[in-house]
């Protein structure tokens, strides 16, 4: 039975720890929710230790006897001792996954989108995070150019893998000026410490025309898969610019041919690799498709989606889980009369994709129609397309433009959105659009199916 006793003397002293654990919420019927732990409080030591990481604290709460020292809401101190079996939790999450602050970024980018980014939004999107632990914990690309002795002893004792690493280029000296940082033309070098380690990792190269594509591509692809099965894939991105870019090296995107040469690329190395590995390892963004005017692979191509959260088969998947979707949902036959219009809202670089997935629903329900409404980006520029960079501003302006019919039903994909919040980029809520518009408004998941049951009014 978990136990505990109130301590007020150094309660003062340790409220001035800036590595606290800040408690977002606690499971019904947990040892936490016994103990009376509740949102808000503050996890100041364990077993008389700072905790700095969830990496820490995943391991601490595995033991069998436990000191918490914690500071209340309401500003008491306590401390509870617990004695539990070593496979029970305490069934706490925490409002950020590490407690000392996030590593920052040492690098200057050349590309660097933070860079890009309007005056006055909310301060989480400048900052410039390069930590270790959030590329374990939750898959945030890393350049290892900030780690430190410790870090890389940390990494090798506890064997973090699998790491998500942006290479960029493995040229020593284009991606020293690509990183804008001089000793990051040792890419190789820790590639090589985590391969001895045995730790695994996945790449992604984000390229600029004439600077890391071409030759210097071929020459990263070629050293990265030398480290398979240690790189479980690699990513190949477009450089992704807005017109926010006074002062800043100047670039551009890439062409319809330069984006093909690419794709030429990475096919060429996907044969190779499937052959003599068994798998591609190497996987073009969906981006650069849209980029060349090429049609997408099949599905299976990009074998188990392991760089979905890198734009790599989103599209693909989402196209197939509509097909299916429709297929499953077309034979109850009174489905077949179903009616109802839609509007979806999109980023200008998927209208294509839209007016596909259109017509394959009115293949089969005829009677639902589905307008497109693509929203030209003027927050961050006309040559930003992508749907998760649409601003509430920019679709509110969009639909004065070009007012939907008024009987629709605005369809709102959930990657526009910061949630819970359901936040637009540019601040504006969910909630501010409805009060605006005299139209309904659905917020989809970026999911096939779900977007087919909304359109039946079959959704949960």
């Amino acid at each position: 039975m978990p136990c505990f006793q109130r301590c007020e003397k150094e309660g003062s002293a340790l409220r001035r720890h800036k590595s606290v654990a800040v408690v977002a919420s606690v499971a019904p019927h947990s040892l936490a929710s016994r103990l009376g732990l509740q949102p808000g409080d503050r996890i100041v030591q364990i077993n008389g230790k700072r905790i700095p990481d969830l990496i820490t604290y995943q391991m601490v709460e595995a033991q069998e006897r436990l000191v918490l020292e914690v500071e209340k809401k309401n500003g008491e101190y306590w401390e509870y001792e617990v004695e539990k079996a070593e496979s029970e939790g305490l069934g706490l999450s925490f409002t950020a996954a590490v407690f000392d602050g996030i590593r920052p970024c040492r690098n200057r980018c050349l590309f660097c989108f933070v860079d890009q980014m309007p005056p006055e939004l909310r301060p989480s999107l400048y900052i410039k995070d390069d930590d270790y632990r959030l590329s374990f914990l939750q898959g945030s690309y890393i350049t290892l150019t900030n780690l430190t002795d410790a870090d890389w002893q940390r990494i090798h004792e506890l064997r973090l893998s699998p790491l998500y690493i942006s290479v960029h280029a493995t040229d020593p000296e284009v991606r020293a000026r690509l990183l804008g940082h001089r000793r990051a033309g040792e890419i190789l070098d820790h590639l090589r410490r985590l391969a001895a380690w045995e730790c695994h990792f996945h790449a992604q190269a984000v390229l600029c025309p004439g600077l890391n594509d071409g030759p210097i591509l071929e020459k990263t692809i070629a050293d990265l898969v030398a480290f398979w099965p240690y790189l479980q894939t690699l990513a190949i991105v477009p450089v992704g610019l807005t017109r926010h870019r006074r002062g800043l090296v100047p670039l551009r995107l890439f062409t319809r041919e330069e984006a093909r040469a690419v794709l030429e690329i990475v096919h060429r190395a996907q044969e190779q690799f499937l052959a003599a590995c068994g798998s591609r390892l190497v996987f073009a963004a969906d981006e650069f498709y849209l980029q060349a005017e090429q049609e997408f692979p099949p599905l299976e191509a990009y074998e188990d989606l392991l760089q979905l959260e890198n734009g790599v088969g989103l599209w693909p998947l989402f196209k197939a889980e509509f097909r299916q979707a429709l297929t499953k949902l077309a034979g109850e036959g009174k489905r077949r009369g179903k009616s109802g219009h839609y509007t979806v809202i999109t980023g200008t670089g998927a209208v294509g994709l839209w007016t596909a997935l259109r017509a394959m629903l009115a293949e089969v329900f005829p009677r639902i129609e589905l307008a497109i409404l693509p929203v030209m980006n003027h927050f961050f520029g006309p040559e930003v397309t992508v749907t998760g960079l649409v601003t509430g501003g920019d679709l509110r302006r969009a639909l004065r433009e070009t007012p939907p019919s008024a009987e629709t039903c605005l369809l709102l994909p959930q990657v526009m959105l910061r949630r819970p919040e359901n936040v637009f980029l540019d601040g504006m809520t969910v909630e501010e659009l409805r009060a605006d518009v005299s139209y309904p408004v659905k917020v989809l998941a970026v999911n096939g199916e779900v977007v087919v049951k909304t359109l039946l009014g079959l959704e949960e």
